[in-house]
């Protein structure tokens, strides 16, 4: 039996299968419940509690997941902004940098070298690097 991947299924229809809860409190085994259910271990022991903790409305899937675009930015627009200025007008050896083309590294570099802030290379992303 093919398992499909949970996280390609729109909210409604992963919020009707997490009702395999029902099926974990009328004791039907866990792996039973993960097999009939198509639900990884964690997702329905998860369910489970959240279920003994709020009941359905704590079960729910939420709509999004993570934070939303913009929210927990170090940098603001205008900074932002400026950085994308320089990568476009100026090469990163030209700027200083031990760099010769822009890469998640040496944009991080530039923005350590410009606001002093110390950004993981994860989290410098195609915001940067992609064209205007």
């Amino acid at each position: 039996m093919e398992r499909s991947d949970s996280r390609l299924l729109p909210v409604a229809a992963l919020n009707e299968r997490r009702r395999a809860v029902i099926l974990r409190l009328s004791g039907m085994k866990l792996d039973q419940v993960c097999a009939l259910s198509e639900l990884s271990k964690g997702v329905v022991i998860a369910a489970v509690r959240a279920y003994h903790r709020g009941g359905w409305e704590a079960v729910a899937v939420q709509t999004h997941r993570g934070p939303h675009k913009g929210e927990g930015c170090l940098l603001d627009e205008e900074q932002q902004q400026a950085i994308q200025n320089l990568i476009h007008d100026r090469m990163p050896d030209q700027l200083g940098l031990p760099f010769a083309l822009w890469s998640r590294p040496a944009v991080s570099a530039l923005i350590e070298h410009e606001y002093g802030l110390t950004l993981p290379v994860r989290t410098v992303g195609s915001r940067f690097l992609k064209g205007k």
